[in-house]
């Protein structure tokens, strides 16, 4: 009996880790076929903005005016949010703009990229996945999936440190 409890402890123990092995290594191919769509996106679209040092691709379409954006302001914007492959996930309502606080309540490649941008900026943004939702996605947002976005500034209210 004893023997019969350490062998199936034993298979248990070897499945979990090939589970684990395989999991990673799906992942990896996942995070591969990302970077390859990606890199063919750019290619294709003849995308010639650099990176970011975090790996956001910034493209201004127009130059705001107004204080540059900080994180802790409360900022306002009109956007449009695609997969890679141009099929629409979400878009700001028509008559509500997304507001969110510069520094949370936001993916981290749009709160990178409205620092970059004034009120009345717009911008084009591709976000890779780890300045998205990473290996873990979200609804309707498989893992490892670059994001294109079109967005517009369109209120900042600065931080009051005082209050």
């Amino acid at each position: 009996m004893k023997k019969n409890v350490l062998a199936s402890v034993a298979l248990l123990f070897v499945v979990g880790i090939f589970m684990f092995s395989c999991n990673d290594n799906s992942l990896q191919k996942i995070r591969e076929a990302e970077l390859a769509t990606l890199a063919t996106y750019i290619s294709e679209h003849n995308i010639t903005v650099e990176p970011t040092s975090t790996g956001l691709y910034y493209i201004e379409t127009l130059k705001g005016d107004g204080d540059s954006i900080r994180v802790g302001d409360r900022v306002q914007v009109w956007y449009k949010t695609y997969l890679i492959d141009s099929t629409l996930l979400d878009e700001s309502g028509n008559y509500d703009p997304y507001e969110f606080i510069v520094g949370s309540g936001a993916i981290e490649g749009l709160m990178e990229a409205v620092t970059y941008m004034n009120k009345g900026g717009k911008a084009d943004l591709i976000i890779p996945s780890e300045l998205a939702y990473g290996q873990q996605g979200s609804s309707g947002v498989g893992a490892f999936k670059t994001l294109l976005m079109s967005v517009e500034i369109y209120n900042v209210f600065p931080y009051d440190e005082e209050n």
